[in-house]
């Protein structure tokens, strides 16, 4: 903004120039050194007039001093210091805590963050035109690096970091916040990934069992298993197992303890019924196909093999 001066002198002549009583002037900007410079170059010609004319020239300069101090006192108080460039900026620790950085944008909502948390940890915020933040990159409370993202109204819906194991994890959630999906790794080292329903209950797995092989694993509504694919505990090789609602087995196909296929029928409680594999003759493996069935209660009921026509009833 321009700073008009309007000094009041008399009317007066230095040889052939003549001066006007009023004199206006309009100051675009001040630098000091410019003002400084012709200050003392009208003093020294000021030198070579009488006392009145210094007094004339005194006053109009005062007046320019006092008006150019008023104008960089009122600059002072607007922080705004434009277009910057630099090299590096280092920011250090204040009385307050770590540095950091704010945006904000036309409306005055932050619009991203950028420095020290409270643990002494760094960090990145972003937010979005109505100042919620909607991602957040920074360090956990054990070190390790992690990123939050956020729907509009502040519920978390992914995680990327490091889990409990210092292993990495990918985790999703719905808007109410329940966790929908998980991938990464588990508490024993091994990859696994996880299925959830809107209510945050996990309803499929796929990992590493304890013997180091591959299964996939899935579940009703409360979390209780229904079926599971992959490699047995005593490593007799793969099979698939299905369960009802109350968690008991109700079928099996897979490998059976001697390395052949099998297939096993169980009733609600559980209970064998039914079973198709290869025979065994006195505990001696045969390869036989057989057909085995079963009471209610679990006790051998009938039996027919592949070799013999002829059934077999104890």
């Amino acid at each position: 903004m321009p700073i008009c001066i309007n000094t009041k002198i008399d009317r007066f002549h230095i040889n052939e120039y003549q001066f006007d009583t009023h004199i206006l002037y309009q100051i675009e900007s001040i630098n000091l050194g410019f003002l400084f410079f012709y200050i003392t170059r009208l003093f020294m010609f000021t030198s070579h007039i009488g006392d009145q004319m210094k007094q004339y020239f005194t006053g109009f300069f005062t007046a320019i001093c006092l008006t150019s101090s008023i104008f960089i006192f009122m600059g002072s108080k607007n922080k705004n210091l434009g277009d910057i460039t630099v090299s590096s900026i280092s920011i250090y620790p204040g009385k307050r805590g770590g540095g950091y950085i704010k945006t904000y944008n036309d409306q005055g909502h932050q619009t991203a963050y950028f420095g020290t948390g409270e643990n002494g940890v760094g960090l990145i915020g972003v937010h979005n035109s109505v100042g919620s933040q909607v991602a957040y990159l920074g360090a956990g409370a054990y070190g390790s690096g992690f990123l939050n993202t956020y729907n509009q109204a502040g519920m978390r819906t992914l995680y990327l970091g490091s889990g409990g194991q210092d292993g990495g994890i990918l985790q999703t959630f719905n808007p109410n916040g329940k966790q929908t999906s998980y991938l990464g790794t588990a508490d024993d080292g091994v990859g696994v990934i996880g299925v959830h329903n809107a209510e945050g209950e996990q309803i499929t797995y796929m990992g590493t069992g304890e013997q180091g092989g591959g299964f996939f694993r899935t579940n009703n509504s409360k979390g209780e298993m229904t079926s599971y694919l992959g490699e047995g505990k005593d490593s007799r090789g793969g099979h698939l197992q299905t369960f009802n609602m109350k968690g008991e087995m109700t079928s099996y196909l897979g490998t059976s303890m001697h390395e052949a296929g099998s297939l096993e029928i169980n009733n609600e409680y559980g209970i064998k019924v039914g079973s198709l594999g290869a025979s065994f003759e006195q505990e001696t493996y045969r390869g036989d196909g057989v057909i085995m069935l079963y009471d209610r209660t679990g006790e051998f009921g009938w039996m027919t093999d592949g070799k013999s026509s002829n059934n077999h009833k104890d």
